[in-house]
């Protein structure tokens, strides 16, 4: 990996705080479909996915971080929050596959290689997750573009592929 992992990880943060900075505060509670997890779940699954990612990789014991309270404010503040704990954790000079990590995905153990688990897990997860948030903020108006979620593309504003 050219890009160090807790930057490429707080860089993940900074444009899911972009996303989440341009959605209505009525809109966290609000769900893809019944049954799935709200706008602020998902933010705070998000975040905590690197935490997730990361922590093991410097052998330090991952703490969750929780909402404070329903709304934009606090999911906000907890990416705030897992980004100042994120960037007071020491780099992550090289990653071994020789070194596995155990977690749970869903009701499965699995147990990984440190890249296998970053790349194959943690990742994947995360991006999940933010495309949660952002399909969520779609379905209900919220103008949101590819450069919202990624910070590399650029469009004009009322731009479509499909007009």
């Amino acid at each position: 990996m050219s890009t160090p992992i807790k930057q490429l990880f707080l860089d993940y943060l900074a444009q899911l705080s972009v996303v989440v900075g341009k959605v209505p505060d009525a809109l966290f509670s609000d769900t893809l479909h019944e049954g799935m997890f709200s706008l602020e779940m998902n933010v705070q699954i998000a975040a905590n996915f690197l935490l997730r990612g990361y922590c093991p990789l410097i052998g330090r014991a991952v703490v969750l971080h929780e909402l404070s309270s329903p709304g934009k404010p606090a999911s906000l503040q907890l990416i705030q929050d897992v980004a100042a704990e994120l960037g007071a954790l020491p780099e992550v000079q090289n990653l071994d596959d020789s070194q596995k990590i155990t977690d749970t995905a869903g009701f499965a153990e699995i147990s990984l290689g440190q890249s296998g688990y970053l790349m194959k897990y943690i990742i994947p997860n995360y991006m999940f997750h933010v495309s949660m948030v952002y399909a969520i903020a779609r379905k209900n108006g919220v103008p949101l573009s590819k450069g919202d979620f990624d910070g590399l593309h650029a469009y004009p504003p009322g731009f479509s592929f499909l007009n």
